[in-house]
């Protein structure tokens, strides 16, 4: 079961962590600035940035999923949060420059200074790893009892720190990922609203 867990926060977390935000611009812009070794440092202080934010994110859901008023609706909840998620990725953009602008705007002598600063800075993960652990919870893919919430944020933080260190290999042509808006956008929104349409089905009992 850790294994599962492992495994599964793993590939949701770097699938999760592709669309551009200032994070993975960041890299890129380390990267492209032949600074790679910045861009290590930058991309080991975010993922345990992040590491921090999900894990009071994960306990704050833990808590709720104990409460009998939250449990009795959990799957509506899960499916309206889903399909919300989805919904915005669908009407997001993509925007390279202006996140590089943004990223640019942060002074930090260090990579590891710097990631710690943007990771603070980026509360967006909250929402994401609140619906996506209530949704994976409810369907019984991950169980986060003793070892296995370690083991929840070991995966998640490690496959943000994989993907990381992905846009640092590929410098430059993450670029052109970055602004497929159908690919890191549509196809995420898309997957959300399947995923919350589906909740939203075993909540009405048709399956």
């Amino acid at each position: 079961m850790s294994v599962q867990v492992l495994v599964i926060a793993f590939v949701v977390s770097y699938f999760g962590s592709i669309p551009p935000g200032t994070i993975n611009i960041t890299t890129m812009q380390l990267a492209i600035q032949n600074h790679r070794r910045a861009a290590f440092f930058f991309a080991l202080a975010a993922s345990l940035t992040e590491f921090v934010y999900a894990g009071i994110t994960v306990r704050f859901q833990i808590f709720l999923s104990e409460r009998p008023d939250f449990t009795e609706n959990f799957q509506l909840i899960t499916a309206i949060a889903m399909i919300s998620l989805g919904v915005i990725n669908l009407f997001s953009k993509s925007n390279t420059q202006a996140l590089m602008a943004k990223a640019g705007s942060i002074q930090g002598r260090f990579g590891f200074k710097r990631g710690v600063i943007l990771g603070v800075l980026n509360p967006l993960t909250i929402p994401f790893w609140l619906t996506v652990t209530a949704f994976l919870q409810s369907n019984h893919w991950i169980n986060l009892v003793g070892m296995n919430y370690w083991w929840y944020l070991i995966g998640l933080s490690s496959g943000t720190l994989s993907l990381l260190l992905t846009v640092n290999y590929l410098g430059n042509k993450f670029t052109s990922i970055a602004n497929n808006n159908f690919l890191v956008h549509k196809v995420p929104g898309l997957i959300f609203i399947g995923l919350g349409v589906y909740n939203l089905a075993g909540w009405m009992g048709l399956f």
